[in-house]
């Protein structure tokens, strides 16, 4: 038998199968490359998100506010009736309810309404400290025409800006009357009998416990002790007491309402007058320290107050 021949075309066909079995083999078994940072990447800081501690805010007071004080009306309570051209005294009780002093360069002045013939401004006589009280006083002279008349006052601070009582601080106090026809005399051919005088003041008023009253100027708590003419105490025995002061006399005259020659007439004294039931509708005759005659007249009792009616006539003794 005769050796086998190579067939060349044969072998290059399979030399190259193996070399690319081979090739394809060595690249199966290649590990794949893990990717991995070439650096490290510092850390961007995340911000704090913790919530802060909840503050309760604080209400933020004002420098300049006022309050009403108790009473803010010492005299010359509201639609106090007073003849033409009487001159008054109008007295408001304020309280201090800001975090800033009240200086002497705060000023008490006019806003708006009826000026009532007072000065437009008046600066305070001494400081007032946050939570303390004072009293503000203007002299006024009542219109000459019959009418209601109201006059709105503020306060002002040194730059000018005004302040007044209520929630916001910008509200303000006023004083309100009402001015009565004026009697006058009718001239009579015979003196048969003495003609009424004219009224001279009128009005209404709430007395609280210590409380006093000037009958000649309708005053509530007159600045002057020397002016006042009744003082008014409840809560003892008996039960409400009122009691004249600086002379002043007075009687007891009944239900119906007192002319002048009634009341001098009167058997007047200086004794106080107390009661535990409120007479209401009586009537009483006095004569003010100033020696002018006139009548008051219970109303009843309201809050705690007593409420009186009175007239006094321009006629000395």
């Amino acid at each position: 038998m005769g050796e086998p021949t190579l067939d060349a075309t044969r072998l290059n066909e399979t030399a190259v199968s193996l070399a690319t079995l081979n090739f394809a083999q060595t690249q199966a078994h290649v590990p794949t490359e893990t990717s991995t940072p070439t650096q490290t990447s510092t850390p961007i800081p995340t911000l704090d998100r913790t919530r802060p501690p909840i503050q309760t805010p604080t209400s933020d007071l004002a420098c300049n506010v006022a309050a009403a004080g108790q009473p803010i009306d010492i005299t010359i309570p509201d639609d106090t009736k007073l003849a033409p051209n009487t001159s008054f005294s109008k007295t408001w009780r304020l309280k201090n309810v800001g975090t800033c002093t009240w200086s002497r360069l705060y000023t008490l002045t006019f806003f708006s309404g009826n000026s009532l013939n007072a000065q437009y401004t008046h600066y305070l006589l001494q400081p007032v400290e946050p939570g303390d009280t004072v009293d503000l006083t203007v002299d006024m002279v009542a219109p000459e025409k019959i009418g209601l008349y109201q006059s709105n006052w503020m306060l002002g601070d040194p730059d000018g800006v005004l302040f007044g009582i209520g929630p916001h601080g910008d509200a303000p106090f006023w004083v309100r009357i009402e001015v009565v026809q004026k009697v006058t005399d009718t001239p009579q051919p015979t003196q048969t009998f003495t003609p009424t005088p004219p009224v001279y003041i009128s009005g209404e008023v709430d007395l609280a416990n210590d409380d006093t009253l000037d009958l000649d100027t309708a005053s509530l708590n007159p600045e002057k002790d020397f002016q006042a003419d009744l003082l008014y105490k409840s809560g003892g025995t008996p039960l409400h007491m009122l009691t004249p002061l600086n002379e002043m006399r007075w009687a007891a005259f009944g239900d119906d309402e007192p002319g002048l020659t009634n009341c001098k007439a009167a058997a007047i004294n200086d004794n106080s007058i107390g009661f535990t039931e409120v007479p209401v509708g009586s009537y009483f005759c006095y004569q003010t320290a100033q020696g002018l005659w006139g009548w008051l007249r219970i109303e009843g009792v309201s809050a705690g107050k007593l409420g009186l009616s009175f007239l006094t006539w321009a006629s000395p003794q």
